[in-house]
């Protein structure tokens, strides 16, 4: 059926469609399901290089910042690698724990 009627659903056929907006993501808000840290301690086991394959690995990190998170564990004694929700964050670290590493869940 045709009828010779356009229909126009909110542009003109001139008007040029605009980007859609995209809202950051609003940060966790702390409590049991909050943000959680999973930090890496240091030991006298495992080597640098170990320490950063399992931080690509595991933790997902760029080769950068596993290099970066590697030598602050080692000079300061620890570092968080993983922020998450909690049981994502007890994944990576029961993860890194099979692996040999020295890891801990904690609220952030």
């Amino acid at each position: 059926m045709t009828s010779g009627t356009s229909y126009s659903f909110g542009m003109s056929q001139g008007a040029v469609a605009s980007p859609e907006v995209q809202n950051a993501p609003k940060p966790m808000a702390k409590g049991p399901m909050g943000p959680w840290a999973v930090v890496v301690h240091n030991d006298n086991v495992n080597t640098f290089d170990f320490v950063i394959r399992c931080l690509r690995e595991i933790a997902r990190l760029d080769s950068s910042i596993a290099v970066a998170k590697t030598m602050e564990i080692h000079h300061d004694g620890a570092s968080a690698v993983a922020h998450s929700h909690r049981e994502h964050a007890e994944l990576i670290c029961e993860r890194l724990q099979s692996r040999g590493l020295t890891a801990t869940c904690e609220p952030a």
